[in-house]
């Protein structure tokens, strides 16, 4: 029996023989029983003193200690430890440079060397085995925690931010899936991109903004050069940008094959030519991901839309700060001697203001500091301290933007999105728009952003999740989990995942909700259904679902 829910009443539906009944499930307290773990600890452990230093040796997998403190000796031969390294080799905050990785035989190591080495060590914090699930290539760049980086020595941690390694876990891209490349030009031969790269038109060079879009979406992984880019196993078309009012271009891309599209271009003028063309490429099957563009909110005040990236059916990236925890971390004082800081983590502007000068108190962020948002921007993801892999080309040297930036931001939904197409290649694009969404990392409750609240989408992008749905959907034992957000607009969809988890969950106001799982759709405690008059909200299970291509390897 399907089960429908509309306008705050509860319709049940006549028995169909092909619908299993719906259960649904409220949930309340403890739901499962811990598991065990392995012993192996993985951890982090920071000195008290960045000029503490901890010689060591590695022979055969077993790390001796090699210098004259001597209870640090004595732990070191108690315990078995197999690496022992600088976590943050290159990083530029002193709690990071201060902080070690380290793998051991058993948790008490972390535990003794806190506890009977307090003099050298304050803090530490294992990596839990969910965590644990991850893959790092060989040139993933100087924040990389379970390999050796063979490429450029660079600052790559928006990738962390994104949890973009426990997306490699399961997939690292497929060459069957295309990306498309509509921007500057890109050297084939390049070694980011030789053996996978189609020209389709040839672009001008753009002051290399093409490289360093491709470089991100799509650039070759674990072959010891460069940087990896997110989707990196996958094949690549380019073409040209541009050509506004009919977008043809990007519909040769599609009728080509090409899964999802990276536009980070844009225009105010809208053409309705333009959106039949889109029209048509979601027909197709294609994912059009674009800009709202690099003009500052100051100037916009959320107005001025830009397209393709306003079009229906068009996944709109704005962009969204990355790298700061804490605003202790960042302080910046301005001319006037106003405290300021700068990059903190899932904030819409890249600078933040404190009222009264009183850094615990009440924040605001300049809006001169953040990029053009609107109403049609679907998702954020990190558009400052971006390494540009053209100027890397030019110059040789490692370098990034320093201020925000769209057209960084959309190559990072452009190569998760073909990571999701790698795994599950029958994904609608209203699905592929739906799960961007429902596994994005609500910033609502930052003071900072409520002056953007309904222009910046579901808020910052997280790759890791994003790919994991895609995953789980199709595994006949586990949950596809949705949890964690407020959504009071737009359509979701998701067609046919095996059983669905809501928890902690608010669906209101006009939003639409159409799920169908195969077996099973569970609802937890403080999930909110309530759509308005103009919304409406339809779980059903039907054993049948499927997804309209050809057969996934499951």
């Amino acid at each position: 029996m399907p089960f429908n829910y509309k306008s705050h009443v509860y319709k049940n539906l006549q028995k169909d023989n092909l619908l299993k009944k719906l259960y649904l499930y409220i949930l309340f307290g403890t739901l499962g029983m811990a598991t065990t773990w392995a012993q192996e600890d993985r951890f982090y452990i920071r000195s008290i003193d960045e000029q503490i230093e901890i010689p060591v040796l590695t022979k055969d997998s077993v790390v001796s200690y090699t210098g004259d403190h001597q209870k640090l000796k004595s732990l070191f031969k108690k315990y078995s430890v197999k690496v022992f390294r600088k976590g943050f080799k290159y990083a530029e905050r002193d709690k990071l440079k201060r902080t070690y990785f380290v793998i051991a035989d058993t948790p008490n190591f972390q535990k003794a060397l806190l506890e009977e080495v307090s003099d050298i060590f304050e803090f530490g914090e294992s990596l839990l085995p969910e965590n644990l699930k991850i893959y790092e290539p060989n040139d993933y760049g100087t924040t990389s925690t379970i390999g050796t980086n063979q490429g450029i020595q660079a600052n790559l941690d928006y990738y962390d931010f994104l949890g973009v390694p426990e997306a490699w876990y399961y997939t690292k891209g497929n060459r069957d899936v295309i990306v498309g490349i509509s921007d500057g030009y890109i050297d084939p031969e390049d070694p980011e991109f030789v053996g996978r790269t189609t020209v389709m038109k040839k672009s001008s060079h753009s002051k290399g903004h093409g490289f360093a879009v491709a470089a991100t979406a799509v650039g070759q992984g674990d072959n010891g050069h460069g940087i990896t880019g997110i989707c990196y196993n996958c094949s690549i078309y380019t073409t040209t940008y541009g050509d506004f009012k009919f977008l043809n271009q990007l519909l040769e891309l599609s009728k080509a094959g090409a899964k999802v599209i990276n536009c980070s271009w844009g225009s105010t003028r809208y053409y309705e030519t333009a959106q039949e063309t889109i029209n048509e490429m979601k027909d197709n099957g294609t994912v059009i991901v674009s800009v709202p563009h690099n003009p500052s909110f100051q100037k916009t005040k959320g107005k001025i839309p830009r397209y393709p990236g306003a079009y229906e059916h068009v996944v709109s990236v704005g962009s969204v700060q990355h790298r700061f925890d804490d605003p202790e971390e960042t302080l910046h004082t301005n001319k006037k001697g106003n405290l300021y800081a700068i990059g903190l983590k899932n904030y819409v502007g890249r600078a933040v203001g404190f009222r009264g000068n009183d850094v615990k108190g009440k924040q605001f962020t300049y809006e001169a500091s953040t990029n053009n948002l609107d109403p049609y921007v679907d998702i954020l993801a990190p558009g400052t301290f971006i390494f540009r892999y053209n100027k890397y080309l030019e110059t040789g040297e490692i370098l990034y933007n320093q201020v925000e930036k769209t057209s960084p931001a959309a190559p990072l939904v452009t190569g998760t999105i073909g990571l999701m197409f790698s795994i599950n290649p029958c994904l609608s694009v209203d699905e592929i728009n739906s799960m961007i969404k429902l596994t994005a990392t609500n910033i609502d409750d930052i003071e900072a952003n409520a002056t953007f609240k309904g222009m910046y989408g579901a808020g910052s992008l997280h790759t890791g999740r994003a790919v994991k749905m895609s995953h789980d959907m199709l595994q006949p034992e586990l949950y596809t989990l949705i949890e964690n957000q407020n959504f009071s607009r737009w359509k979701f969809t998701l067609d046919a995942p095996y059983k669905l988890k809501i928890k902690n969950q608010k669906f209101t106001d006009s939003v639409s909700v159409n799920f169908t799982a195969k077996n099973e759709i569970l609802i937890e405690n403080e999930t909110v259904l309530l759509p308005n008059e103009n919304g409406e909200i339809s779980l059903k299970i039907d054993p049948e679902a499927s997804y309209n291509c050809k057969e996934i390897k499951e």
